[in-house]
């Protein structure tokens, strides 16, 4: 299998646990993972750079799958006119770039899973979303039916295509969980806004667990909403997180501090609301291993702990 965007917290943890089911992983870096102290014998980074239009060839042929998550970090500053070109070359231009060149190549991998994000729904207030839902006219929403198209592009080879509808993944290794710890261990964690907007999150391994179920399942293909099935309000999920730290909650963001400090970004990211429901997941039987935010977020922890 190919990965993409494998220096990343989803990256790092797909090529783990493939690996350890004996699987070869080619991952695609930008740059040497020079961290890495014991790569896995079944893992083999591979050189790319596709704004400058490089990539090395070895890395595609022969190819069973390919688990494409390379996309610059949505919520890193603010969204200025050259960042959010950044954004859209690191997600379109990018999976446009990796399909010519997979095209070249002298056979077709099986299936193109390619992460995609919530965010394509847009604000949605407090009404639940399934995969049916339409993409919404904003940044993000263009954005991501932007991505979603130019992956989709694989299916006239005969390859299965699914978009991985990504919520806020949760360790604390990475992602948002990780940057908001160090705030929240000190009591200074904060309700952003009115705290009424709904959070989706799903924990890192339930986000590898899917991935493994759709290797399963070959006829499932289009759009997956990888979210726990229990979305929560902000206000929710900051006290959740501070009652597992046993620390107070009682500082909070006003919506127009959050957009002075963030801007548009701050707007879509933080304040927006999408209360969404991994609708397809459910309806095929996929379990969950983390439900439960609260179990979650004891889980997070004590890995932190385990783990310093």
């Amino acid at each position: 299998m190919l990965i993409t965007g494998a220096n990343g917290m989803v990256g790092q943890a797909l090529e783990r646990s493939l690996t350890a089911e004996g699987h070869q992983v080619n991952c695609l870096v930008r740059r040497p993972r020079l961290h890495r102290v014991a790569p896995p014998p079944q893992s083999q980074d591979y050189a790319w750079d596709p704004d400058r239009g490089k990539i090395d060839p070895d890395a595609l042929e022969g190819l069973d799958g390919v688990i494409h998550l390379a996309g610059a970090n949505i919520a890193q500053g603010r969204w200025t006119s050259r960042r959010k070109q950044q954004l859209r070359s690191s997600r379109v231009e990018a999976t446009t770039f990796l399909i010519e060149a997979l095209r070249k190549t002298s056979t077709r991998p099986d299936f193109f899973f390619t992460a995609s994000a919530i965010g394509i729904y847009g604000d949605q207030s407090d009404r639940e979303v399934v995969e049916t839902h339409p993409a919404a006219d904003d940044f993000l929403g263009t954005l991501g039916q932007d991505w979603e198209k130019a992956s989709g592009v694989m299916e006239q080879d005969g390859v299965r295509v699914v978009a991985l509808r990504l919520g806020m993944v949760l360790s604390s290794h990475g992602g948002a969980l990780a940057t908001m710890l160090p705030a929240f261990r000190w009591g200074l964690g904060a309700i952003l806004g009115s705290g009424n907007q709904y959070v989706s999150w799903v924990s890192l391994e339930d986000v590898v667990g899917c991935v493994h179920f759709l290797l399963e399942q070959p006829r499932l293909r289009g759009p997956i909403n990888v979210t726990a099935p229990d979305p929560v309000t902000f206000k929710t999920f900051a006290h959740t997180l501070g009652g597992v730290l046993h620390r107070p909650v009682w500082m909070r963001i006003p919506s127009m501090g959050v957009r002075l400090l963030f801007g548009e970004m701050g707007q879509a990211v933080l304040l927006s609301s999408c209360r969404v429901l991994p609708q397809r997941l459910m309806d095929h039987g996929f379990i969950f291993r983390h439900a439960s935010l609260s179990a979650t977020l004891n889980a997070c922890v004590n890995e932190r702990k385990q783990g310093s």
